[in-house]
């Protein structure tokens, strides 16, 4: 599998990932957990537009 097609499943795995926490945050009754989730949501879909942006680094090295 090539690397650029990992990193663009990375991407789309944090977005996952992050909305996942987030809606699970959203469901805990009132507390500090609840706002640990929803930041840790947050903080992970961050991650997606520099996995987008290295995938796309590494399709046009594989095509160069």
């Amino acid at each position: 599998m090539k690397l650029s097609t990992l990193m663009y499943l990375g991407g789309a795995a944090s977005i996952l990932l992050s909305l996942a926490n987030y809606v699970q945050g959203k469901q805990l009754p009132a507390g500090e957990q609840k706002n640990d989730k929803q930041h840790d949501g947050n903080f992970i879909g961050h991650w997606a537009p520099s996995f987008f942006i290295l995938g796309k680094i590494f399709e046009d090295h594989e095509k160069a």
